[in-house]
């Protein structure tokens, strides 16, 4: 079957490297591009309609951008000769600060604090009375206390940006995503085939995190699986998920099914606790999670006309966040007691056993989604992702679950006592419990790790767990160890998501299958340059897609519906142009 068929996904062969009739058939059919099939040059390769609307919509970004640019600098090249017709009196108000309430107008202050004898002098009621002065000063809208009243934190919500600033990263986005299509769908740099020396490898790995340890290594708080150490963990995890297909390291395929494991507990272990604590099961706080496991992923697709599936980690992220958020949103009332949620977790576990190990229960369940799940024809590939890790997320609400009486028993272990026979018991308790994990992770790697590759993925979904469990066991073992963290590894740990999708496009090409070419015949500096583009790319995509959640996701959920429907007419009338400029004759 030829890689340009409707079910399959670009990257294999271009279709100048097809054959002249089946690349005239792909785009006639396929792609609706051509007309007639036999009028066209096999060299004719055209943007899609969504390509070419997706186009439009950055022109005109770029567009407005530069007249609202030009109409702010009318100021600065014609400034206003008109004198300033405000009263005098505005230059200073009144803010008054009572049980933390903040009133002021929405100019910048800087607030001074005035003795509160004075104020009773003067007759004022109870109340912190201060004067502030406004300074006038543009593009600002921020209330600035110099005395501090900022022990309560009033929201956590990031402030959508700014409508020109929104622009100007309108107009980066769409430039990366530009970037994308000539190095994945137009094949602007040549490629090269990958090749594996276990040496060199090895050396770039031990260098890595030499250089992590040697140099951004940062103290952090000592709670037991604290942020800092979760993102140093994804963040070295995705290193080797990428080098294994960078460097086409398969002698190294079964740990990296044991990394992608640890992300989908990851999946179970951070929401599970999240809803435990926050009880927050807001529409909102579900648009939130599947704006950023999907905004990013969806426009790719588009821009580089692939299939959902090829980026099958972030359609299994969403389905364990959907599954670990109906699990908490269901029967909410049972989470509070014990054996109600043991009966929860035993449905779950029910429920994952028979969609992903009775034969074709599966498909049937997810026959819906076909259209999002099916990868060349089938759902063969969502049902081996997802199968591979299907009791992984159990696994990571289970721990959430017991997370306090862990913490309780380490806390009891590493106390100073008094007596000497409870520190030899403790000490002892450790020395057992480290035993054990240790035992069950050598006989891991001896017996399971070492097994090929299909025979491994058999037994994967039930033995994942022992190198999940010893890592955490042995990460935390000591406080010393925990207050500690690697920040080069936590910083990537933070732009997983963004460095998964880039690596296939500006780190990679032709679904990992072979390198983009910067530099010929250099390969190190090679690997260098498109190191470095990739990071900076999948660095800037992490900041844009949070502030595009911003702007389209504020809490008012009248809002949201607003600006969503703002953006869809939009892509309407950009898709309306590009079919008229189709019809034409223009492209």
């Amino acid at each position: 079957m030829n890689f340009y068929s409707k079910f399959q996904v670009r990257g294999h062969r271009t279709p100048r490297e097809a054959s002249h009739e089946t690349a005239m058939s792909i785009l006639h059919e396929r792609m609706g591009l051509l007309p007639d099939p036999t009028v066209a040059s096999v060299d004719t390769l055209k943007p899609t309609l969504i390509q070419l609307a997706f186009f439009y919509l950055w022109i005109a970004a770029i567009i407005t951008l530069i007249i609202r640019l030009l109409y702010h600098s009318r100021t600065y090249f014609f400034p206003s000769m008109e004198p300033d017709t405000k009263n005098e009196q505005d230059r200073d108000v009144q803010v008054k600060i009572t049980n933390d309430d903040v009133k002021s107008t929405q100019e910048l202050l800087t607030v001074l604090p005035v003795d509160e004898k004075e104020n009773q002098a003067d007759g004022e009621v109870s109340g912190k009375v201060v004067i502030a002065i406004k300074e006038i000063e543009e593009n600002f809208s921020e209330v600035k206390v110099t005395k501090e009243v900022t022990s309560k934190t009033f929201s956590k919500t990031k402030p959508p940006p700014k409508f020109d600033d929104l622009l100007k990263y309108l107009v980066v986005f769409g430039g990366i995503l530009l970037y994308f299509y000539l190095c994945d769908y137009d094949h602007i740099f040549p490629r090269q085939d990958r090749t594996y020396s276990r040496d060199l490898f090895l050396f770039l790995c031990f260098l890595l995190f030499a250089v992590a340890g040697g140099f951004t290594l940062k103290p952090c708080t000592s709670t037991i699986l604290n942020r800092d150490q979760t993102e140093e963990w994804k963040g070295w995890m995705q290193v080797m998920f990428v080098w294994y297909h960078y460097y086409a390291a398969k002698e190294t395929y079964n740990y990296i099914r044991v990394f992608i494991a640890c992300y989908v507990w990851m999946t179970g272990f951070g929401n599970f606790s999240f809803f435990w604590v926050r009880k927050d099961y807001s529409l909102w706080r579900l648009l939130k999670m599947l704006f950023r496991l999907n905004f990013l992923v969806v426009c790719v697709c588009v821009v580089t006309n692939n299939e959902y599936m090829l980026y099958y980690i972030c359609a299994m992220h969403t389905y364990w966040f959907l599954s670990v958020y109906a699990f908490m949103r269901i029967l909410t009332s049972w989470n509070e007691h014990r054996w109600r949620m043991a009966a929860k977790f035993l449905v779950y576990f029910v429920c994952n056993t028979v969609i992903f190990d009775v034969p074709h229960v599966g498909e049937t369940v997810f026959m819906p989604f076909k259209f999002l799940l099916g990868y060349k024809g089938g759902m063969h590939e969502w049902m081996f992702r997802a199968g591979l890790d299907h009791h992984a997320t159990l696994l990571g609400m289970l721990c959430a679950y017991n997370y306090p009486n862990y913490e309780k028993l380490l806390n009891y272990l590493e106390k100073k006592f008094a007596d000497p026979n409870e520190q030899r018991l403790a000490v002892m308790i450790k020395f057992v419990l480290s035993t054990v994990f240790g035992v069950a992770i050598v006989i891991w790697h001896s017996s399971i790790a070492s097994k090929e590759k299909f025979d491994y993925n058999a037994i994967h979904p039930y033995t994942s767990w022992i190198p999940i469990l010893s890592y955490i066991f042995f990460r935390n073992l000591f406080p010393k160890m925990r207050s500690y963290h690697l920040d080069l590894f936590a910083w990537l740990g933070k732009i997983t998501l963004e460095t998964y999708i880039s690596q296939l496009h500006v780190y990679m090409q032709d679904n990992a299958r072979q390198l983009i070419v910067y530099i010929p015949d250099y390969p190190l500096m090679n690997f260098v340059v498109a190191t470095v583009i990739y990071i900076l790319i999948s660095y800037i995509l992490f900041h844009l897609t949070t502030e595009f959640s911003a702007y389209l996701l504020p809490k008012d959920l009248k809002v949201v519906l607003k600006q969503v429907t703002i953006v869809a007419i939009l892509v309407c009338l950009a898709l309306l142009l590009a079919f008229a400029t189709r019809e034409v004759g223009m492209l």
